[in-house]
């Protein structure tokens, strides 16, 4: 696996400093600080000075202590649940259908429980969409009635509403590529967080990030519309982003670039560490969080193989003032170093 990965710092603050990063071993909760102290001591790099500094911590206040004694329940009661968002997916469906036994339920709730106690969850999944999707680390080539081709890259999903007047779809989570069969009279649209992409015949990939939507043309051209912003026009060699607040910068993109997961690859150009946890969280059984939002906002630049997923996490933890740590197999929690 070949990668580089880089962190950058701007003038501008779009970039991170490490001493810009909050301690968090001061907290500003008896939560928090639990949380800081509980990661600190489990990572086996603490000092004697700290592991006395703890001690008087968890015996200065009775809620130190239920706060702390919390999460090693929570640790152990993890360690016997397996990949959380299966085992979510696997609650919904039985809940569907009225058969979510007592043991089915309190699972999912473990899997809600740490997703609230261990930090800020990315990219977590609607598991129950109706329509085609493609499991953790997953590809699927599908052709629809009309003749158009969809790629849908991993943990994914896309309904579709086929009439004689449009030919309408929507992305829930994750990455397609659509390759539109020309049909002058039904335009070609893709719904994804609220906006709008829209094609006679083109071709195009749309990637729902955690919180916003960027679309890139191959062939062709499109056109956008999002929230309350002006129609944008997108051609081929072009790619842009928008959300909530708008419709972003239109930038140049090669062909190769927004199209390498489709041949096994994670190209990532001065992205933030949020959307980068969100696209690897794809590829990987289990889920990335954070304890702290403000490392979210790192910059990272990388080409990486999506057949070893946990290559970016070694990255990451080697070049940025980021460290891991394993809860289970299935849950890795990220903290500042």
């Amino acid at each position: 696996m070949k990668s580089v990965l880089r962190r950058k710092v701007r003038s501008t603050g779009a970039g991170v400093r490490k001493s810009q990063v909050r301690d968090t071993t001061v907290p500003p909760t008896a939560r928090d600080a639990a949380l800081a102290w509980f990661v600190k001591m489990r990572s086996g790099e603490a000092a004697p000075v700290e592991v006395v500094e703890f001690q008087r911590w968890i015996a200065a206040a009775a809620e130190n202590r239920r706060e702390y004694e919390a999460l090693e329940t929570l640790w152990g009661d993890l360690d016997q649940v397996g990949d959380p968002r299966r085992a979510m997916a696997s609650a919904a469906s039985r809940a569907s259908v009225g058969l979510m036994s007592r043991r089915g339920l309190l699972l999912g709730a473990t899997g809600v429980a740490a997703a609230v106690v261990a930090g800020v969850a990315l990219g977590v999944p609607e598991w129950f969409d109706g329509g085609m999707r493609t499991g953790v680390g997953e590809q699927r080539q599908l052709t629809l009635a009309d003749g158009s081709r969809v790629d849908l890259d991993a943990d994914s999903a896309l309904s579709l509403q086929f009439t004689p007047q449009e030919r309408r779809l929507t992305l829930q989570r994750g990455r397609a590529f659509f390759d539109v069969a020309p049909d002058p009279a039904r335009a070609f649209s893709v719904t994804a967080a609220g906006g709008v992409t829209t094609a006679t015949g083109t071709q195009f990939s749309v990637h729902l990030w955690s919180n916003e939507v960027t679309v890139a043309v191959s062939e062709s051209a499109v056109s956008i519309r999002a929230g309350a912003a002006a129609l944008a026009q997108l051609r081929a060699g072009e790619a842009v982003s928008y959300d909530a607040s708008g419709i972003g910068v239109t930038e140049q993109v090669s062909d190769a670039q927004a199209s390498a997961w489709r041949r096994g690859k994670l190209i990532f150009e001065d992205r933030p560490l949020r959307q980068v946890i969100a696209d690897v969280n794809r590829y990987r059984p289990g889920t990335i969080m954070v304890t702290d939002s403000t490392l979210l906002r790192l910059r990272v630049s990388g080409i990486f193989d999506i057949r070893q997923p946990d290559g970016v996490l070694e990255a990451i933890t080697r070049s940025l003032p980021v460290r891991s740590m394993a809860l289970t197999r299935y849950l890795v929690l990220l903290y500042p170093a």
